[in-house]
């Protein structure tokens, strides 16, 4: 990784991996803090990052091509880097009794539809969590993307396990 930086292009947060793969995250200059302006290197903390994810992802038990893994960690990463504070918005969310997170991955439901993310960032009783399936639509007219983020209170999170994995589709 010691080839990799982060750049913008067009007001996106990219990143470089090398001579040949460049990769465009969800995140743009709306939702980033100091888009880099110039090549900013993936650092030891970001790589640090990257591989504490992948480490949870991969021994989920949940099968994501390395296409799909390499999607999720690059935006995940750069979320955790660079992305704006979330405000809670667990209202949109259906509480759950036995709540919780199984190796950083959750489902979340309301009565639109469920989805899966990814808990980012573990705080006492929120969590702010990327969406990884498709979309997750939170009312009449707002809907969540593939990689948008959301804080959520911890009860609304049903731990996700192997028999639930039918929603990933990043």
């Amino acid at each position: 990784m010691s080839d990799w930086y982060w750049f913008s292009e067009n007001g996106q947060l990219m990143l470089s991996m090398g001579n040949e793969w460049q990769c465009t995250t969800a995140y743009g200059i709306k939702e980033i803090i100091d888009l880099p302006q110039t090549h900013q290197l993936f650092h030891l903390s970001a790589t640090e990052c990257y591989m504490f994810l992948a480490e949870h992802l991969n021994s989920s038990g949940q099968h994501f091509s390395d296409a799909q893994l390499t999607h999720i960690l690059i935006n995940a990463t750069a979320a955790i880097m660079f992305h704006k504070p979330v405000t809670p918005k667990s209202w949109f969310l259906d509480e759950i009794e036995s709540f919780g997170f199984h190796h950083r991955l959750a489902r979340v439901t309301n009565k639109f539809n469920s989805g899966v993310v990814l808990v980012l960032i573990d705080e006492n009783a929120l969590a702010t969590c990327m969406l990884i399936s498709v979309n997750l639509q939170l009312n009449e007219t707002k809907l969540l993307n593939q990689f948008d983020l959301i804080k959520v209170a911890k009860n609304r999170l049903e731990p996700l396990l192997l028999e639930t994995s039918s929603q990933l589709t990043a």
